[in-house]
């Protein structure tokens, strides 16, 4: 049957949980002192390293489709579409993954669902020109059958992310390369959109590669799903539940939104599903669930079954199951719905106006689509993270008109049912519960009224508690606290020592406010030695030290001169670019899996010693 290029013996089989990585779609061979061999695809017994099976299938298909292991020219494959959505919003975090790499020489790729590049950054020209080399530019295409197993294609054909490295690659072309792809879905149908890839030198691989392209493209997802209206989300879920369980036709509606089956749109025409819908909502305004028979058109009668579709306390639209239709011999069945539906019985939907909220982080983001559903909301958060200025932003975003209105312990029910029905009929009213830890039991039992009080006050459209903890050593999330059940959210906010790259974002945001817009920049050796500090007092101590430096500095920019000595004398050891990125990769798997280090060890692709040691390294 051939040949193909393998994996060499001394491959991934040296790496600690080798055969866990190859269900992962890792394929790592770093080892170049060997030449690759080839065996025949017949062969299995003859195959080595550690991911013979997942490579050996990608190598089945890359012959199949008749790919040359020896060489031949990227095809040109032109007409992409480098505006669209998918590359808006990979754009920002292409930037960011430059921006903390720019050490290394690498190169972040997205493309699209058939392995078209789209978009590509470089962290220096060095790697930009061999990049450029083997044709990973805009335009181009890396779908396995073009070019065999890659980081792209192979994506695409597994369906996981992967990380390929040296004579992994069935392209010889390939074999000084790394490559890690993760594919970047659809928030929603869960389809493939495109592929984020990091192509280095072997050299400069790094397992945790993996790591960072998965976290990067769940980044960009998440990105694609704010980019959808909330009602418009708890809508769709509730269209897909209901066509899952359902043979009827189904519709769901909702402020400008019309969902509906294909067995729907052949059956009724435009005007018919207006006259449903629109008798549909008049029901779901008035009764959680309802049956009803109504006159769609001149001699056609139908009957409904309708159920309420709510996000919170806020009715967003209504499901619609047709139960039973009379036919109408002057209906003319739509050929575009007849053909779509012959196709697939996909959804059909109208546009929305697009958001403009502003970049949130990931927990700002959380933050505010919990405030948008006017959820019970607990923050906790060491001293000093920002807590307060995180709810508070987040409550003037999303309302226009709303008061803040803060207590904390030894506050009166009465003052606080005053303060309600005192804003009744005026502007909204959003409770915000200082030091939770601090209350006593009959506070806390308190908390308990006010929250009821969240479903029957029109006026109050939210209460969030904050939840001081002391700074520990520890990269897990908080302990469960007894309140937790009281509230419909829990969000915990990061210290500062775990979110090193955020520093010159921020220290650059505070220094413009201090300073007037005077002063905005810091030299690279202070942001390194931000990088270096634990930050024990967190935002507000990165304000002290700011202040400082302010008072200190003779020029427009802040030197490591004008450091306060406790930050320039900080003993903390130094970490490389990828130390830093495996650090914050640790900390972000260990919050996901809820200080779960078997878990996260597994997720991040490494032996659980190894976890282990780096957690006690990086004083996580």
């Amino acid at each position: 049957m051939g040949v193909r290029p393998t994996v060499s013996s001394g491959s991934v089989q040296k790496q600690a949980g080798g055969m866990e990585d190859a269900m992962m779609g890792i394929a790592d061979d770093a080892d170049t002192s060997n030449a690759p061999t080839r065996l025949g695809l017949g062969r299995k017994d003859g195959w080595t390293g550690g991911s013979e099976e997942f490579v050996a299938a990608s190598w089945l298909r890359s012959q199949a489709a008749g790919v040359s292991p020896e060489g031949g020219d990227i095809r040109y494959i032109g007409d992409v579409d480098v505006a669209s959505r998918l590359v808006h919003y990979a754009r920002p975090v292409l930037e960011k993954l430059i921006e903390y790499t720019e050490d290394v020489p690498l190169s972040v790729a997205v493309s699209d669902n058939k392995g078209r590049v789209l978009s590509r950054l470089d962290t220096n020209s060095s790697i930009g020109s061999l990049v450029d080399s083997i044709s990973l530019l805009p335009g181009f295409s890396y779908a396995e059958s073009e070019v065999g197993t890659n980081g792209v294609g192979t994506v695409l054909e597994s369906g996981r992310s992967v990380h390929i490295v040296g004579t992994a690659h069935f392209h010889e072309r390939f074999h000084r390369y790394s490559c890690s792809g993760a594919p970047i879905r659809d928030p929603l149908s869960g389809h493939i959109e495109g592929v984020l890839d990091l192509t280095c030198l072997v050299e400069h691989s790094s397992p945790l590669l993996h790591s960072f392209v998965r976290s990067a493209a769940s980044t960009i997802e998440s990105a694609l799903l704010r980019d959808r209206e909330l009602s418009q989300r708890v809508l769709f879920d509730a269209f897909s539940r209901m066509e899952a369980k359902s043979r009827v036709p189904v519709m769901v509606a909702g402020k400008n939104v019309l969902i509906s089956t294909g067995k729907a749109q052949m059956i009724f025409d435009a005007d018919e599903q207006r006259v449903i819908v629109q008798h549909a909502l008049y029901l779901a305004e008035r009764t959680e669930k309802a049956t009803d028979e109504l006159e769609v058109s001149a001699q056609r009668i139908v009957k409904i079954k309708t159920t309420r579709i709510s996000s919170q306390n806020s009715v967003v639209g209504v499901g619609v199951s047709i139960m039973e239709y009379a036919p109408s011999g002057a209906m003319q069945v739509n050929v575009v719905a007849a053909y779509r539906s012959a196709k697939s019985e996909r959804v059909q939907g109208l546009s929305l106006e697009q958001s403009n909220a502003p970049a949130w982080n990931r927990h700002g983001n959380l933050v505010r689509e919990a405030v948008e559903r006017q959820e019970s909301l607990m923050i906790s958060g060491e001293v000093g993270v920002g807590k307060e200025a995180l709810i508070v932003r987040a409550i003037h975003d999303v309302f226009d008109d709303v008061e803040v209105f803060g207590i904390e312990t030894g506050f009166d029910l009465l003052a606080v049912e005053d303060k309600i029905e005192a804003c009744a009929g005026g502007s909204a009213l959003y409770i915000l519960i200082r030091g939770l830890e601090r209350l006593s039991i009959d506070e806390i039992d308190t908390v308990s009224t006010l929250l009821e009080y969240l479903g029957v006050k029109s006026n109050l459209v939210g209460i969030a508690a904050l939840e001081t903890e002391s700074g520990v050593a520890s990269g897990s999330c908080p302990p469960a606290n007894s309140l937790l059940p009281l509230f419909g959210h829990s969000i915990h906010v990061p210290p500062l020592r775990h979110r090193t790259a955020e520093l010159p974002r921020l220290a650059g945001e505070m220094l413009r406010e201090m300073s007037n817009g005077a002063v905005s920049r810091i030299n690279d050796d202070v942001v390194a030695r931000f990088a270096n500090y634990s930050w024990p007092g967190n935002l507000a101590e990165l304000r002290q030290v700011l202040s400082v430096c302010l008072a200190n500095q003779s020029a427009k920019v802040i030197k490591l001169a004008d450091l306060p000595d406790e930050v320039s004398n900080s003993s903390t050891a130094a970490f490389g670019i990828l130390e830093s990125l495996e650090r914050e990769a640790i900390v972000k798997s260990l919050e996901e899996c809820e200080g779960n280090r078997v878990q996260a060890a597994k997720n991040l692709g490494i032996a659980r010693s190894s976890l282990y040691r780096k957690i006690k390294t990086y004083k996580i």
